[in-house]
Order: C-alpha cells, then structure tokens, then sequence
C-alpha cells in the first residue's frame, strides 16, 4: 500500500541524512511530501519515481527494501528458475510444489507459463523424450511465437526451454531473440543472456554432430563470457570447444582440461560432474 511505501521511504532519506525538504523539492510541497511520509496520504506514480531519483534509489532496490531486504515471494519463485545453471529434477521438483501451491489462490499467467517449464524439464528428466517434453510449452510458445519483438522476461523463457526445439527453429529464434536483445542494450546486463542462449544453441549443434558449426558459436561465448566476466559459461563453452576439436581432428585435450580445472576453482562440482558424462557421451577418452 501507498501509505506503507511512505514508511520506507521515510526510513531511506533518514538513513541518507536528506530533508524533507531536499526529497520533495520540484515534486511536492514540503507539507504534502510530510503526509505522504507520515501515512496519510498518497501520490502519484510519476510523482514517487521522481523521490527515488531524488534518494538515488531504483523502483527494484525500493521494493527489495520495502520488502524486509528480499524478494517478494512471486519475484523468488521466478528467479529460482532462471537461476537453475542446469536442470535438478530434485530443485525443479520442489519449484514446481511451490509454484501450484501459490496458484491456488494467485491468478498469475507468467508463473502458470513458469509451472508448464517445469514440467517439461521434469518430463524430460524422466524419459529423456524431447517431444514428450515439449507438449506442456505448445500453448507458451504458441503465444510467444506471435509477438513482433520478445520481451525481457519472453527471452529468459526462451533461454530456458531452447533446447527442446528442433534446431533449424532454435537457430530462428536465436536470431529473434538477439535481434530483441539488441533493442534493450542499454538495460543493464542484457546482453549476457547471449550467452546462455548461445551455449544452448552450441549444444544442439552438437547433440546434431554439427561440430564445425558448434565451434564457431564458441567465437561469439568466449567474447561475450570474458566481457561480463562469466567464467562459468566460459569453461562449459571450453570443455565443449574440446568435445568438438576431439570429433574432428583429436586436439581438444587441452581445451577440455582447462575448462575442467576452471570449474575446479570454482568449485563447481556438480558441473563437473555434468561436463564429464558429456565427454562420455561422445565416446572420448580424456585423460585429466
């Protein structure tokens, strides 16, 4: 609630040792501001995205604050997906329980499309048919797929589930989806999804022996990964890099080891682990 809002911002420009006065200057007079703090009033949209300006505090810092310092439980559920670095029955298990028990009383279309994600991973956890998994995403992509550009919230979807195309669409909806991208490339961070969709696209070359191709998707991972210091995706991208050199002419060894030792120094195990059965699959023998 508004007068809720006026608590915390109140409690912000104390702790930055502002005025009411400074705060409100050219957007309400000190007296109405005061109320507004004081919970008895309320003010307009424009009028509180220009008090955060003034307290140098963006709309997505305030309600993280206003929140008790954390996400809000709709924001954590859509996170916990988009965070997953790769597909835990067990975690995508517990998400989807969380997300049908806040569905029973929330009408919300964006953790319904979410729910549907989820169990297309599980589907394909479990019996590792891919058309299978898709049937849950027909009515999702359905209605992304008619949109003249994706949103930033339709781009982490697609990132999500890109693996389960066909790759002659997933090389299409690459290309849209960078081409939406492009449109946000002074939002923040956007940019680095490139990356995961990238490393997604290079994984369906190769589950289509496409080595050649899936080493040049590598050029644009390992530019972008060291540009945002995305040294996770970067060894992912080297140990495949080696998968790729290894099917063509045996020299990956060394690619594949330093991707390895990287996740060693990251402490990522469980990918390790992951990146292993890779190599496996693809009936190499690396020695490490």
């Amino acid at each position: 609630m508004m007068k809720e809002i006026g608590h915390t911002i109140s409690i912000i420009r104390q702790n930055k040792g502002y005025s009411q006065g400074y705060v409100s200057d050219g957007s309400l007079t000190q007296g109405a501001y005061s109320k507004f703090e004081n919970l008895s009033t309320g003010i307009r949209i424009n009028t509180f995205r220009d008090l955060l300006a003034k307290l140098e505090i963006s709309l997505e810092e305030f309600e993280f604050i206003h929140n008790g310092y954390e996400y809000n439980v709709r924001d954590q559920l859509i996170n916990r997906l988009f965070d997953m670095s790769y597909n835990n029955k067990q975690n995508l298990d517990q998400l989807l329980a969380e997300l049908t028990e806040y569905l029973k009383v929330h009408d919300d279309i964006l953790l319904e499309n979410i729910s549907k994600i989820c169990k297309s991973l599980i589907l394909l956890s479990e019996t590792g048919k891919i058309q299978q998994a898709r049937i849950p995403l027909q009515v999702v992509w359905e209605s992304l797929s008619k949109r003249n550009h994706f949103y930033i919230i339709d781009i982490y979807f697609i990132n999500s589930i890109l693996f389960l195309f066909p790759l002659e669409t997933a090389l299409e909806i690459k290309d849209f989806a960078f081409r939406s991208i492009d449109r946000y490339r002074d939002f923040k961070n956007i940019e680095r999804i490139k990356i995961n969709i990238s490393v997604n696209i290079m994984l369906l070359l190769m589950k289509e022996k496409k080595f050649t191709e899936a080493l040049n998707e590598t050029t644009q991972i390992i530019k972008l990964s060291k540009k945002h210091r995305d040294y996770l995706r970067l060894a992912i991208c080297y140990v495949r890099r080696g998968i790729c050199l290894n099917t063509i002419d045996m020299s990956g060894e060394v690619w594949i080891s330093k991707g390895k030792n990287m996740l060693l120094a990251l402490e990522e195990y469980k990918m390790i682990e992951i990146m292993e059965e890779e190599i496996k699959s693809y009936e190499e023998t690396i020695v490490w």
